[in-house]
């Protein structure tokens, strides 16, 4: 009984091991690389700006000024685009 019993948690150790390594068909993400965080560029954006931003990480998560600076500056940026968008359809 007491064999059994150890080969029964040799077993689920292994299980477990072979979980955590990713033997299952779970891969891990790439890892985050930890560069410096660039603001975005003046001028106009472009979704190639926006694709390479990074933020930088913290304990919960990324910092909140990095991430309020670039939510205003995309709201700013959206609102001035649908301002031109729509003065250009009213000239129609």
């Amino acid at each position: 009984m007491i064999v059994f019993l150890i080969v029964l948690l040799v077993v689920v150790v292994g299980v477990v091991l072979a979980g955590v390594v990713g033997r299952f068909g779970g891969h891990f993400d790439e890892p985050t690389l930890t560069t410096p965080f660039e603001p975005l560029p003046r001028g106009e954006m472009t979704a190639e700006d926006i694709d390479v931003l990074r933020f930088d990480q913290t304990l919960r998560g990324y910092r909140m000024g990095q991430v309020d600076d670039v939510l205003d500056r995309l709201r700013v940026e959206l609102k001035a685009r649908d301002e031109e968008i729509g003065r250009l359809r009213a000239q129609r």
